[in-house]
């Protein structure tokens, strides 16, 4: 074949690839353009960044530590404790009395055999422990603690205020035994030092409360003394059923008694040294009690 014909051949082939190649291009883009392929991921050697999270803060006391609270006996003792941050860890109240040292509370439980003591959690973060009806017993130090390693540790010094308290006959002595003859007076003073702030003194024979009662001739006065409190009781025309125990209280662990003898008969003239208007022989206790003796014979004779 001459070279002139090998070269108009290869021409038409060349053009013939040129048009096929220029109509698949517009099938392309008229349809669109190539879906895409599914290809698997690239792999790389490098790695990943890693997150670490900060240490975790550690729980924490807010608030004073080694403080005292004070409280009057009879009252309600609330030993605070403020812990931020608790997480996963436990609170717990204990006592320390010398070289002993006694649970109270353990989270939310109470392992002390006395029931007045309690925990009382107040919202976000109070963890407080309370004695109802302080009693000096209850005084002492107290420990908070966050249960980490080792144990985080609040104290707090509990002080209990009794005030003095005793009954005294109208001359200002102290007594526990008091004798009357029979229509006189009883007159008895209670005294409290110092006034307690939230207990009223108040007199009561054998349980049973005593108000000032015009029918039944009884009469409590109770006044200002000083830093403290003076009550008297008074019991007009007494009869030998007035006898018995009355006792003066400012709270139920506040108080104190005088046990009272009315007596009749006899027993009355042995009364007449007495100079008093109650006529009371707290001064004399042979003579009262020579007194009441012959009250009794003479009762169980009649």
């Amino acid at each position: 074949m001459r070279p002139y014909v090998q070269y108009v051949l290869i021409y038409r082939k060349m053009k013939h690839a040129v048009v096929e190649l220029l109509s698949l291009t517009g099938l392309v883009f008229g349809a669109g353009g190539f879906a895409p392929s599914i290809e698997a991921p690239l792999v790389t050697t490098e790695q990943s960044p890693v997150t670490s999270e900060s240490p975790a803060v550690p729980p924490t006391f807010l608030g004073r530590h080694n403080a005292t609270v004070t409280v009057h006996a009879g009252d309600t003792a609330a030993l605070a404790c403020y812990v931020l941050r608790l997480g996963d860890k436990t609170v717990s109240w204990a006592k320390r009395r010398g070289g002993e040292f006694h649970i109270i509370t353990i989270g939310y439980h109470t392992y002390h055999n006395d029931n007045r003591y309690t925990l009382s959690y107040e919202y976000p973060n109070n963890w407080k422990l309370q004695i109802r009806y302080a009693q000096k017993r209850d005084e002492g130090l107290y420990e908070c603690q966050i249960s980490t390693h080792p144990p985080q540790i609040m104290r707090v010094y509990l002080s209990v205020s009794v005030p003095e308290i005793e009954i005294r006959d109208p001359r200002g002595a102290a007594v526990t035994e008091a004798y009357y003859r029979v229509d006189s007076t009883v007159g008895l003073q209670c005294v409290v030092t110092p006034a307690p702030p939230t207990r009223p003194v108040r007199w009561s024979r054998t349980h049973h409360p005593l108000t000032t009662q015009p029918e039944r001739g009884i009469r409590v006065d109770t006044s200002l003394m000083g830093a403290g409190l003076s009550s008297w009781l008074h019991i007009a025309r007494a009869s030998v059923r007035d006898s018995g125990n009355y006792t003066c209280s400012a709270g139920d662990a506040v108080n104190t008694s005088v046990r009272v003898h009315v007596l009749d008969g006899e027993s009355s003239a042995a009364m007449q040294h007495s100079t008093t208007d109650g006529g009371t022989l707290a001064d004399c206790p042979s003579l009262a009690l020579l007194a009441l003796l012959a009250s009794s014979l003479i009762l169980a004779a009649s």
